[in-house]
């Protein structure tokens, strides 16, 4: 599967016209996080102040629409949240929770088909594509939570306890990969470009072994997915001289009203 996205991403860049522009930029996000562990635990759940930042490569050919593509390289903050016993799902009784955060330097490859709009100073554009990542292991952090139930008060008592995490090649995967789909605007100016984005992350490597691999699987799962989503701001500038090389799109104009009608049309004369 990687080697087919890789090559997809490859064709859409040669097809594209060498006299493309390039734009260069960076952009940051804020966004939360979530894992998709199987079996699923009792409860899990999004984890908020999450952040991204990175740099931006964007190419347009002359081509309307489906003329462009970007890629990226941009340090994330990845992680899940999950809570396992009955306390968790009823509210009443003990349950404990997970929290672990992930450092990663992800790599999205993508395509953009996009609309100018307001004479070309705003560009309307989605994304879609590919995503690579190395799970760093610099500065993550696991947290354990355990929840006591009180049944006089009817409350839970949360004792909590954070530690480095320290990743081991025999538990924890370094390369993830999945795809991304995303929608943003960009406003336009001479040659600069300030543009926000939405985008979702779906993972699809698993961030720990299996418990058929590696026994002491601490969340004793078979599958661990990341996901995550941003909204992101950026800014690149377009390098090179010259406007935007695709023209606007315009509606054909309607026939003039009888154009189509040749009744009154006189055969010329012989000579």
């Amino acid at each position: 599967m990687m080697k087919r996205a890789i090559c997809i991403v490859l064709i859409l860049l040669g097809a594209l016209s060498a006299s493309g522009q390039h734009y260069v930029g960076v952009k940051g996000g804020y966004g939360a996080a979530h894992g998709r562990i199987y079996p699923p635990p009792e409860r899990s759940g999004l984890m908020w102040n999450k952040t991204t930042a990175g740099l931006v490569w964007k190419y347009f050919s002359p081509q309307q629409v489906v003329g462009g593509v970007s890629a990226e390289i941009e340090f994330q903050q990845r992680g899940y949240s999950i809570y396992k016993g009955t306390g968790a799902v009823t509210g009443e009784g003990d349950y404990n929770g997970r929290m672990r955060t992930v450092s990663s330097i992800t790599v999205p490859l993508m395509w953009q088909p996009h609309l100018y709009m307001i004479n070309r100073r705003v560009r309307f554009f989605v994304s879609a594509g590919v995503t690579f990542s190395y799970n760093l292991g610099l500065g993550d952090k696991l947290t354990t939570t355990k929840y006591d139930w009180n049944s006089n008060t009817m409350t839970h008592t949360p004792t909590s306890t954070t530690e480095p995490y320290e990743m081991q090649t025999a538990r924890d995967v370094r390369w993830n990969y999945g795809w991304l789909g995303g929608v943003g605007l960009s406003v336009l100016a001479g040659r600069w470009e300030i543009f926000a984005e939405g985008r979702y992350y779906y993972g699809m490597a698993d961030l720990l072994r299996t418990k058929t691999k590696y026994l002491f699987n601490e969340e004793n799962s078979i599958r661990s997915e990341l996901d995550n989503i941003y909204i992101s701001i950026g800014v690149t500038m377009r390098l090179g001289k010259g406007g935007i090389l695709a023209p606007p799109l315009r509606k054909p104009r309607p026939a003039p009203v009888g154009d189509d009608n040749f009744t009154n049309i006189k055969p010329g004369r012989r000579r």
